[in-house]
């Protein structure tokens, strides 16, 4: 790796970790986590591989995985994992050689801050008041773009006390636009919530342990299980470590994680990614397509 390749990664990385400390700041900004908020947050860190290996990262998405696993969460649950962000941010401000006095570090706190806020996909009385605290507190933000028309825009919409439907809906529009986080559409950070497929040349299934989660363009579920049957596959209806391939339908909605099917989807990523098992997470598409280059 050459000299400007180590300086794009460590830049690229305490943006990503700056932001992170703004989105906790944003998600906390209204004194409560809800369920959504915490999803935004685990999808958010699955798609900022750069941070993945960072402690405070992975002791977040830890706590998550805890939290989702009896896919019930009680207020104690969110209680404690509040407290626990709280923690984490002051852990994460003592970044070594992390960079939060420059220009730029400004500009990478207000957007983590306004994705924060934004994470339930709602924009609340107390959100809206604390970003206009946030950005008075901040004079290089508050007079300089992009800083000074969210704070002009906050400040309009304050102004007379009462916050209509329609300002709001102004605003949440404005922050969206500012960020690319526009979670209506499955966007988190710009990046689509993509689904985390693996990358596979070839794919034989004679033998394999299959489980199928999702919509699936080929039909009902009874179809692709006849259909992978046919192909020596052995289909299974849940994720364990011996499953060799989970296929997602490709009808899924990009919003995956917010569905009743993202559960599979999240297990089996903690089987590939954190408990070493070798199964692979493929589209319908993939099996479609590669399938048909195999003589079985």
């Amino acid at each position: 790796m050459d000299a400007q390749s180590i300086y794009n990664y460590a830049r690229n990385k305490n943006k990503l970790i700056t932001n992170l400390i703004s989105i906790i700041e944003g998600i906390l900004s209204d004194g409560r986590v809800d369920e959504k908020e915490i999803l935004y947050l685990d999808t958010w860190l699955l798609e900022s591989e750069l941070i993945s290996r960072n402690y405070c990262v992975r002791t977040i998405r830890a706590r998550i995985s805890d939290i989702l696993s009896n896919r019930v969460i009680d207020n104690n649950e969110l209680k404690f994992f509040q407290s626990d962000l709280i923690k984490i941010q002051k852990k994460l401000l003592d970044t070594p050689k992390l960079d939060l006095y420059s220009e730029e570090s400004d500009r990478h706190l207000l957007e983590g801050l306004c994705k924060g806020v934004l994470a339930n996909q709602e924009l609340n009385d107390l959100e809206i008041r604390y970003l206009k605290w946030w950005l008075s507190s901040n004079a290089a933000l508050k007079n300089n773009f992009p800083g000074k028309e969210i704070y002009i825009l906050v400040e309009n919409i304050l102004a007379d006390g009462v916050i209509t439907p329609e300002e709001r809906a102004s605003l949440k529009a404005a922050l969206t636009s500012f960020t690319g986080c526009d979670l209506e559409v499955g966007v988190v950070d710009g990046l689509s919530t993509k689904l985390p497929i693996d990358d596979i040349d070839s794919l034989n299934l004679k033998g394999a342990l299959v489980c199928l989660t999702g919509e699936f363009l080929l039909g009902k579920r009874s179809k692709c299980k006849t259909e992978i049957e046919s192909m020596g596959g052995i289909v299974s209806d849940g994720i364990t470590q011996k499953i060799d391939y989970l296929i997602v339908g490709t009808l899924s909605a990009k919003d995956w994680r917010f569905q009743s099917y993202g559960r599979k989807i999240e297990k089996a990523i903690e089987y590939r990614d954190n408990k070493n098992i070798p199964l692979k997470i493929i589209s319908e598409e993939q099996w479609k397509t590669l399938s048909c280059d195999t003589i079985y």
